[in-house]
Formats: structure tokens, C-alpha cells, sequence
């Protein structure tokens, strides 16, 4: 290992002797090394393979990576010259990253009008124009997604959210770098100290962030920024420390710590990639274990040294070097090539998604060699701030450029595709009569998922509120009670269309993703077995059986939240056991067929024959049910449409010009309007409710 540089600070108060002094020329190859760790775990976690639950853990390794790396070359340029030039540090990491980052999303544009329907090119640019800006960890934070939860339904620039995060803390970084040292300055402080102290307040406040965030919102901390930011933070202060280490690199005991120092960082990163799955609450505390093991090697390189034995020789063995310098393009291609190919094959084994891998592999290294190492190369960019910096922004501008065009117009094309229905069109949808078999439908593929019950506040979400503040119809009305998910909240326009001439007081008692059956929680992550879903539907019970006291409860749920239906009737019948109570009739909706695939979205690309998105009937029927029909059940009364949904073999996404589906689970509410008349019928008919004299229709 060479000796240690000192750099000498401009105004001869701020020492260098705890800064990273490793000249420009002694390259670390521990740390490619340790990017291919990262990437070779991310990879094989994308894939499947058995064993590598935990790759994920691969994003934390380059995020320690970053902050080391990032934080070194700024305090170099501070202590040397007195500040950081923003505009020339801003244009290197442009050179650096967006080129391939540009290459990448244009194939996947082009590869997405190639392969996806109207309304799947129209998503994807909504999401690629969020990477070509990297906003995508808050893009995705929005869309409520779940990173863990590996599936190729999502995006294809879905892994760009952790390219992003690395983009938002190169913008800040450097700012604090500067207000630290200014302060020292100002205060006749050394600026290493003073920058260290900042930078440790900001690690600590983060990882604070992240542990909470964790355990009450596991899909924001996930992605967040405030929540990893630690993570950079503990690559900084090793940065910090750096000088020191290396001033001590020389002594026996350093060395022999190194040793024990690496070895302990790579096991640490190892247990984290073969033990932690999706199940492991991250980041939080778990993700400790691979952000500290990464600061641990880093450390025992500047300890040890890449020639000296230890782990450091070993991550710069020439091919492991090389695939951290694919690391890169690597983790740009590798799941784009994946979900692409999947879907036009369906999920694929793990040994076929790593086929893909290599195949991810040998794109990432045509662009490395093609356009990384070309572009490192060009004198021009490479010597001047000004070419640098307008590369980037072309790239920048020609991906977003790019993106917008194809989103427009596939927003023009289906802005064409929502056929123009009457009132009493839509009511005959579920008629007799020859029915269509292609054309335009409503609603329109784009405007499906907008087409929900009104008002849209009787659909709790995350809110915390345990009772519903919904009540629809006059004061002193008939109380009526809807108590279930978000697929009891989908008849809400049906219902209605009874509750109006009858002058009911509907409470609706809705929140999604929370059943009305008191399924017992699981430790997967489950929605349903949150608390709040508990405390909510304990809640909603309460109030309808001792405060409410309605003259008829009406209940539905998803029925597939877990697939033990002996649970489940267990479940219900301990839920409907409580409402019994309230001496009333409890009408049962039988829950609507759930579709194989977003169903808009396959529309959108089928108008001219929509038996493409038809899908199979389940055969099975809630237990629920098949206790009622035998007289198990007391008081309770099922209301099953599913006829209109489904014939013995056959179940439509359009009925006679009508989309039934808003997404991959819920009718739309033009198609709860449609089966109003039947469905009031039903009711009457079972003798819930008298048939009024004038029913309003809309």
C-alpha cells in the first residue's frame, strides 16, 4: 500500500489528517469488488434462485459503496481548494450515469410499444419518464408498491427507485459538505470534525426515520430517501475516518484487525443475501447487518490493504473485478430483460429467469464497453465541465422527450376508445339480446380505474380512523349498514340506487384490504393483519350492533385472502356471530369473480375481439354459502349475481358495451349500475326489503 498523501488546506486551520488522503491513482479494487457482491445478490434475488431470499441486501451494499466513494472525492476538492464546485461535480456523475441510464430507457420504451397494449404503453411512460427524472422511489411510493413483494406485474424501471435515492443524495450531499465546512470555517474549526458531526446527526436521524417507518409504513421505508440515507451516511464517516485508518495501516494490530475486520463484513453481508426474505422487516434494524458488514471491508481494505491477504485480495481477483465494473449496466438491464420477456411467457422458473440474467449480463457488457468506457475516454467531456454537464442534460431531455411522445399518443388513441352510452344502454347491458364482441367500451380502458363509487370518501384506505364517517341519505331515514372491504364498497352505486326511493340512511362502514371475517393474523405482511384492520373492524361492530341499530346490515369481503376454507367459515361465522346481535337480517353478497390479469389494461389492446381478456369461473363457492343453503347460517341471506358475471365456462370482461373491471379485482361502478335492477330484485325477492313503488335509475 502506498503511503498516505496530506493534502495541505488553503487557509492552513482545517488538517487533513483524518480525511481520506488515498491519492486519485491508488485505485481501490476492493471496492469493485464489493460492487459485484452487491449486484451478483440483487441479481439472483430477482431471479428466484433458492437461496438468495435476501439479495435485495445487494441495494445496501452499493448504497454504503456510494456514500464512501461520493464523500471521499468531495472533502478532497473542499480541503484543497476551500469549497466544492457544484456545476463540475453535478456534470462528472451525469458523465458518469446517465448515458447507459439513457440507452436503457430507450430500449424499454421502444421494447414496451412492441409488446404491451394502449394502456400498458401509456403506465410504462408514466413510469419511465419518472426514472428518466429519478423520482422513481416517490413515484412508486405514490403507486403504493411493494418492492418485496417480486412480481414482473410490475414495472420494468421498478429497480430504477434505488438508482433515484443515489441521485437525490448526490444533489444533497454536497450541500452539507459545504455548510458544514463553512460553519467550520467560521468558527475556526477543523472540517473534517465538523463535517463528520453533521453527517453523524443526519446517519442517526435517519436510521431513527427508518426503523419507525418500518414498523408503520414498511413500503415508504423501503423506498424513501430519509429512510436509507443512513446507509450513505455510514459510507461518509468511514470516508471521514479514512486518513486515520490509514495512519495506523502500518501497525501490526491495525493489520491483524483488518483481517478479522474484513472476513466479519463479508459473513455479515453473506447471512443477510442467504437468511433475510421478503418477510424480514426492511430496512430497520435488519438492514444493519449489511450496511455495517460493507463499512466493515471498506475499512479493513484501508487497514489491510488489496495486496496483503485478507478479503480485499480476494474481491480484487481480476474476474471479480470485472463484473463489478458490469455492475452498473448490469443492474440497469437485468430486470427490464426479465419482465419484458415475461409477459409475453407468464412468471417464469428461476432457472429460465437466470438464462435472462446472462443474457442481462452480455447487454451490460456491450454498453460498458460500447458507451461507458468510450464516454470515460472523450477528451472533450472528459476535461471540461461544460460538455460533461450538456451531456447529461441530452440525455436527460432525449429520454424524457422520448417518453412523453409515445404517452401521448397512446393517450390520444385511447381517448378514442370510450364508446358513447346512454343511461338505458348501460341499464340493458346485463339484458336479453345478441351481444357484442368488439368495439369501444364504457368506460374507456383509461378512464376505468377512475370509475369508482362516489362519494370517494366512504372507501377508507390507510387512514387510521377506526369507524366510518360515511352516511349517505336523510337524517332520520331508514338506517341501513354496508360493512366490508373494498369489494363490499364496489355495490355502493347499486345499493344506492335501492337506498334513494326508500329514503335510507346508508352507513357505510369500507376499508380496503380489511375483511369482514376475523381471519387470524399472519407475520407475511398481510394487509388484513395489521392492526388497524383489527381495531377498524372491531370498531365498525361495535357501532353497528350497540349505536346504530339498523333495520338490515348488508356484507361482503374479497374471498380469497387465504386459502384454508375452513378458517375462513370460521372466521365469518365469528364476525357474523357479533352482528347477529343486533336481531336484524344480514344480507351476504356473494364476492364477483376475480380476473387472471388487469383487465383494462388487456382492453386496451383486445377492442376488436374482447373474448381475449374472458377468463375461467372459479368453481368454488364461499362457505359462507354452502351454509346458508342448508339453513346453517341464522339471519343471513346471500345475494348472489354471479350469473351475470359468469356462464358455466365462460366469464367476459364486457358485457354488451359495458367494462366490467376497473383492474385486476373490482367491477367498475358503471358496471355495479348496470346490474342495479337485479340486484334489487334479488333483494326483494328474498324478502330483505319491499319492492318500491318508483326505483330512480341513472
Amino acid at each position: 500500500m502506498s503511503a498516505p498523501t496530506i493534502i495541505r488546506p488553503t487557509d492552513g486551520r482545517m488538517p487533513s489528517a483524518a480525511v481520506p488522503s488515498r491519492p486519485r491513482r491508488a485505485f481501490q479494487t476492493d471496492i469493485e469488488g464489493l460492487r459485484a457482491i452487491a449486484v451478483i445478490a440483487v441479481v439472483a434475488f430477482h431471479a428466484t434462485i433458492p437461496g438468495f431470499g435476501g439479495g435485495f441486501a445487494g441495494v445496501d451494499v452499493f448504497f454504503v459503496i456510494s456514500g464512501y466513494l461520493i464523500t471521499g472525492q468531495l472533502m478532497r476538492e473542499f480541503l484543497s481548494t476551500g469549497t466544492v464546485k457544484l456545476f463540475g461535480f453535478y456534470a462528472r456523475r451525469a458523465k458518469r450515469l446517465l448515458p447507459a441510464a439513457t440507452v436503457v430507457l430507450v430500449a424499454i420504451a421502444v421494447a414496451t410499444v412492441l409488446l404491451e397494449p394502449l394502456l400498458g404503453v401509456y403506465r410504462s411512460m408514466q413510469d419511465l419518464l419518472a426514472a428518466a427524472l429519478y423520482a422513481t422511489n416517490w413515484h412508486f411510493i405514490g403507486l403504493g408498491t411493494d418492492y418485496l413483494a417480486q412480481s414482473t406485474a410490475d414495472s420494468p424501471v421498478l429497480h430504477f427507485w434505488s438508482l433515484a435515492v443515489e441521485e437525490q443524495f448526490y444533489l444533497a450531499w454536497p450541500m452539507l459538505i459545504i455548510a458544514a465546512g463553512y460553519v467550520a470555517r467560521r468558527r475556526g474549526m477543523a472540517a473534517v470534525g465538523a463535517v463528520a458531526s453533521a453527517v453523524a446527526a443526519v446517519t442517526v436521524a435517519s436510521f431513527i426515520v427508518g426503523a419507525i417507518l418500518t414498523v408503520s409504513d414498511p413500503k415508504l421505508a423501503y423506498m424513501a430517501t430519509q429512510a436509507r440515507a443512513w446507509e450513505f451516511g455510514v459510507g461518509a464517516l468511514i470516508a471521514l475516518a479514512a486518513g486515520k485508518l490509514q495512519s495506523v495501516a502500518a501497525r501490526g494490530p491495525a493489520r491483524g484487525v483488518g483481517y478479522v475486520l474484513g472476513w466479519a463484513g463479508l459473513a455479515a453481508i453473506l447471512f443477510s443475501v442467504l437468511t433475510f426474505d421478503s418477510a424480514t422487516p426492511f430496512p430497520g434494524y435488519a438492514a444493519l447487518v449489511p450496511t455495517l458488514g460493507t463499512g466493515a471491508i471498506i475499512a479493513a481494505g484501508l487497514l489491510v490493504g488489496t495486496r496483503m491477504g485478507g478479503v480485499g485480495s480476494v474481491l480484487s481477483l481480476r474476474p471479480i473485478r470485472y463484473i463489478g465494473r458490469l455492475s452498473y449496466a448490469w443492474y440497469l438491464w437485468h430486470w427490464p430483460v426479465m419482465v419484458l420477456v415475461e409477459i409475453k411467457t407468464s412468471t417464469l422458473s428461476w432457472q429460465m429467469r437466470s438464462v435472462l440474467m446472462v443474457v442481462a449480463l452480455l447487454l451490460a457488457a456491450a454498453t460498458l464497453h460500447l458507451i461507458e468506457m468510450p464516454i470515460s475516454r472523450w477528451k472533450t467531456v472528459a476535461r471540461n465541465v461544460g460538455p460533461a454537464f450538456a451531456l447529461g442534460v441530452l440525455c436527460m431531455v432525449t429520454a424524457s422527450a422520448l417518453v412523453l411522445g409515445i404517452g401521448a399518443t397512446a393517450v390520444n388513441a385511447l381517448g378514442t376508445a370510450g364508446a358513447q352510452v346512454s343511461a338505458a344502454q348501460i341499464r340493458a347491458a346485463f339484458g336479453s339480446g345478441k351481444e357484442s364482441t368488439s368495439g369501444a367500451v364504457v368506460p374507456s380502458a383509461l378512464d376505468a380505474v377512475k370509475d369508482v363509487p362516489k362519494p370517494d370518501g366512504c372507501l377508507f384506505d390507510h387512514e387510521k380512523g377506526l369507524t366510518a364517517a360515511c352516511t349517505i341519505g336523510p337524517v332520520g331515514g331508514l338506517p341501513v349498514v354496508l360493512f366490508g372491504d373494498s369489494h363490499a364498497h364496489q355495490w355502493l352505486p347499486a345499493i344506492e340506487q335501492m337506498a334513494i326511493p326508500r329514503g335510507w340512511r346508508l352507513t357505510v362502514f369500507a376499508k380496503s384490504g380489511c375483511p369482514v371475517p376475523n381471519i387470524a393474523p399472519r407475520t407475511d405482511g398481510s394487509r388484513f393483519s395489521e392492526p388497524e384492520c383489527i381495531a377498524w373492524r372491531q370498531a365498525a361492530i361495535t357501532e353497528i350492533t350497540r349505536t346504530i341499530h339498523p333495520s338490515l346490515i348488508i356484507v361482503s369481503s374479497l374471498d380469497n385472502y387465504i386459502p384454508d376454507k375452513g378458517e375462513v367459515l370460521t372466521a365469518w361465522n365469528n364476525s357474523l356471530d357479533k352482528l347477529r346481535t343486533a336481531g336484524v337480517p344480514i344480507a351476504y353478497i356473494r364476492d364477483t369473480p376475480i380476473p387472471p390479469r388487469d383487465v383494462p389494461t388487456c382492453i386496451s389492446g383486445s377492442l376488436t375481439n374482447w373474448s381475449k381478456c374472458s377468463f375461467a369461473p372459479r368453481n368454488e363457492v364461499e362457505p359462507v354459502i354452502q351454509q346458508a343453503l342448508i339453513g346453517n347460517e341464522d339471519k343471513v341471506t346471500v345475494i348472489d349475481l354471479y350469473k351475470y358475471f359468469c356462464d358455466a365456462t365462460t366469464c367476459p370482461a364486457v358485457k354488451n358495451g359495458v367494462l366490467l373491471y376497473r383492474d385486476s379485482s373490482h367491477i367498475t361502478a358503471t358496471a355495479a349500475k348496470a346490474l342495479s335492477q337485479p340486484f334489487e330484485q334479488a333483494f326483494v325477492d328474498a324478502g330483505l326489503i319491499p319492492k318500491a313503488k318508483s326505483t330512480a335509475q341513472g
